[in-house]
């Protein structure tokens, strides 16, 4: 899973931050002690943690990426975490476009599939018509 920042599900076990014994990724990666309440703690585990943290590092930088998430209820910080890491991740790979030119891909398969569909429909909705049409001539015929 390359867009999961780690393989604890946020539960952050591992980390200093979850009671395990090691620093977390970021920590890790930053190359700095792991405290009790680290914020990266629950996302980013020691063994994944560290590679993931670094794309987010180098296109967002720890401290921004800290900041966002001490304003995000703690509810919702795994979903943001996630796509932290798909951004980041996402944005190296491109850097003009990120995951706008995933978005814009997806798009280009999605509309001839809608095309289709909606060319399949027009053509069953076409025949359910002549079919409806041909029953009334039919029923008509038959009373006179």
């Amino acid at each position: 899973m390359s867009s999961n920042p780690s393989s604890s599900g946020g539960s952050g076990s591992g980390s200093v931050g979850g009671g395990g014994g090691g620093p977390c990724g970021a920590c890790k990666f930053l190359r700095r002690k792991c405290v009790p309440g680290c914020i990266f703690a629950p996302y980013f585990d020691s063994e994944q943690g560290a590679a993931h943290f670094a794309a987010v590092h180098k296109v967002f930088g720890a401290s921004n990426v800290s900041k966002l998430l001490l304003h995000i209820p703690v509810h919702k910080r795994l979903d943001a975490v996630v796509t932290i890491c798909y951004e980041a991740q996402a944005r190296l790979r491109d850097p003009v476009y990120g995951c706008v030119a995933h978005i814009f891909a997806l798009q280009q398969q999605f509309c001839p599939l809608l095309y289709q569909i909606n060319l399949g429909t027009f053509s069953s909705l076409r025949s359910f018509i002549f079919k409806l049409k041909l029953s009334y001539v039919v029923k008509w015929a038959l009373k006179h």
